[in-house]
């Protein structure tokens, strides 16, 4: 009924008895145009005795910052942003490392953008190990909404609720992550297990590294050990690169 008498009245007279007297209303479409921050804007309008009017709805979508709906017979205004809609898990999402965000754990297939501006798309490596060898930490800064935001940060252990499980199978809840700070590559525990293992002979020298980079042997201790479990400094970093001829 609405839409049957706004085709009607365009251009021609409204009129209607009010407490008895007849009034007028000259009524013509808008013939002015329409500019929203210097964009310009198709919006309907109506031009009735020289004041111009607009549809609610059409204005909020033309200008944003507010919403307009009908509910229980009243007009609902909601200058509320709407909630976001839910991500499909099954997508590929874009990871800058080590930057905190909510999000879900990588999984294959993911974009990790390294602090140098490097994209690796994540694959599994020899021993199903997910970015195995490819240099990143996919989920470094990684933040839950659950289970209090819980977050793979420097204290490494995580403690969020959450059913996901690492490439090995394992839970990751109240495990930790791991980081070679000389490779950058970050795991879970379990993985770095499955990919890894301790070299069978003896180092040659002092911080010398296993073929992988992963285990660094230590003269004064007389064993390897795992190089991705350490927090060394940029200084003793500097060692051990000089040490292995890595400059």
């Amino acid at each position: 009924m609405k839409k049957f008498v706004l085709g009607f009245i365009i251009g021609g007279v409204i009129c209607s008895a009010l407490t008895g007297f007849a009034v007028e209303y000259a009524v013509t479409a808008n013939p002015f145009p329409i500019r929203v921050d210097g964009a310009a804007k198709s919006i309907e309008g109506y031009n009735i005795n020289d004041s111009t009017y607009f549809k609610l709805r059409d204005v909020a979508d033309a200008v944003g910052g507010f919403t307009v709906g009908f509910v229980n017979n009243t007009i609902t205004i909601s200058t509320q942003a709407a909630p976001p809609e839910p991500a499909n898990d099954d997508e590929p999402i874009t990871i800058h490392e080590g930057e905190v965000s909510q999000r879900r754990f990588a999984r294959e297939g993911d974009t990790v953008i390294k602090a140098d501006g490097t994209e690796v798309v994540l694959k599994k490596g020899p021993h199903g190990v997910l970015g195995e060898g490819q240099g990143v930490a996919p989920d470094l800064g990684l933040e839950t909404p659950t289970g209090g935001n819980r977050r793979v940060q420097t204290d490494r252990v995580f403690s969020g609720l959450t059913d996901f499980k690492d490439s090995t199978g394992k839970s990751v809840v109240n495990a930790r992550y791991y980081v070679n700070k000389l490779t950058g590559e970050g795991h879970w525990g379990s993985e770095w297990i499955a990919m890894t293992s301790e070299p069978t002979t003896e180092g040659t020298f002092n911080y010398r590294l296993s073929e992988d980079k992963n285990w660094i042997w230590m003269e004064a201790l007389g064993w390897w050990v795992p190089m991705y479990a350490q927090e060394p400094t940029d200084a003793d970093l500097q060692t051990i690169r000089d040490a292995n001829g890595l400059n």
